[in-house]
């Protein structure tokens, strides 16, 4: 970049847009060759979205771009743009690009190559621990949103973390809009990570376990291959393992098609298998690649060892969710004698006729959670 290129980039109270596509890696196995067509129309929605409002393309890394903005309220709109433009875009198949962005308002020093200090370092430190499809800002952009009044737009406190390599905790916000994604795991900052460390123990003793089981994966496999299979199996672990994170719960395994997540309490278990349904079947997937999943959920005796469960709780779990039908959410009368009379958001969990299953020692009486 040239001194006269320099001099035409914002300058003074500067606000910096990074951005990075989240598994990007995934992609490129999924597409191969046809990854750099899905890399270009990325790239085309990113620099209209920029320059419709007024932003300076500073580098591209990858697939990561570095823009300045002169004013807060032109950058944040453009990463409002961009993501839309993303949500709405027609990639194919089960392809889903998702981009995370972190912006942060500075004043930061100019040379002919370009723009350095610790401002530049925060920005980028900020989109790292963010996810595909979420947009975070600093405090110091934060405040000019905030003052400015966007309308349509609002800020949520996602509190203070220390972000990797910076000794200065920032104060991060997620932006809201129409069109964005709402909710999202924690941040992968190192106060986050340190909280998890510092929370990690796994409940033990009485447990209840979420288990989740995909219906017909080797006919779904032989029709789509392995490429577009993979992709599938991916977004529906993401869908779950979101569910899980979201409520509290702690997935321990992940193998094949089946999933595993353990909770403390047992309201907990049974509203991420209700929100895991939900976005399951909310989400459009090609018709050939809709996955068919059965939930289980039951509440036992289970003592962590190692990196797994040991008891006769984990393995009732897994026969209940075996007696799902496809698209089918089974509770055992354990957990549902524990969340009798407490709101689950609409949904009632209906009685069905007794059973004999396996590991069980008498016949049982299961729910199925629906909908009036």
């Amino acid at each position: 970049m040239s001194a006269g290129d320099m001099t035409e980039r914002p300058q003074g109270t500067v606000t910096f847009l990074f951005t990075d596509v989240e598994g990007s890696t995934g992609l490129v196995r999924a597409l191969g060759r046809d990854y750099g067509d899905v890399l270009a129309r990325h790239s085309e929605l990113i620099r209209e979205a920029v320059s419709a409002h007024r932003g300076h393309e500073v580098d591209t890394q990858g697939e990561g771009f570095f823009v300045a903005f002169g004013k807060a309220k032109d950058c944040v709109a453009a990463a409002v743009a961009a993501q839309r433009a993303h949500t709405s875009e027609a990639w194919g198949g089960t392809i889903e690009v998702r981009v995370r962005m972190g912006v942060h308002t500075a004043e930061p020093e100019m040379s002919p190559t370009g723009y350095f200090g610790m401002g530049v370092h925060r920005a980028a430190r900020i989109c790292a621990v963010g996810h595909g499809g979420q947009i975070l800002l600093s405090r110091s952009t934060a405040g000019l949103v905030d003052e400015d009044e966007s309308p349509g737009l609002e800020l949520r406190d996602l509190g203070e973390h220390l972000l990797k390599g910076l000794d200065r905790p920032e104060r991060i916000y997620q932006l809201v809009a129409d069109g964005l994604g709402e909710t999202f795991a924690p941040l992968r900052s190192v106060t986050e990570l340190a909280r998890e460390a510092e929370g990690a123990r796994f409940p033990t003793g009485t447990v209840t376990f979420l288990v989740t089981d995909l219906v017909g994966s080797v006919s779904m496999l032989r029709v789509l291959g392995a490429a577009q299979y993979g992709s599938m199996l991916e977004r529906y672990d993401e869908i779950v393992q979101d569910a899980v994170t979201a409520h509290d719960g702690h997935a321990f395994e992940m193998v094949g098609d089946s999933f595993i997540a353990v909770f403390g309490r047992a309201r907990d278990a049974l509203l991420a298998a209700i929100a895991a349904r939900d976005a399951l079947e909310a989400t459009e997937w090609p018709e050939a690649a809709t996955p068919g999943v059965r939930i289980g959920v039951h509440t036992g005796e289970a003592e962590r060892w190692k990196s797994g469960y040991v008891g006769l709780g984990l393995v009732r779990a897994l026969r209940v969710c075996n007696a799902a039908h496809r698209g089918q959410l089974l509770v055992s009368p354990a957990t549902e004698g524990i969340v009798s009379g407490i709101d689950l958001g609409g949904v009632e969990l209906r009685a069905l006729p007794v059973r004999l299953l396996e590991d069980f020692d008498r016949p049982v009486v299961l729910h199925e959670a629906t909908r009036p």
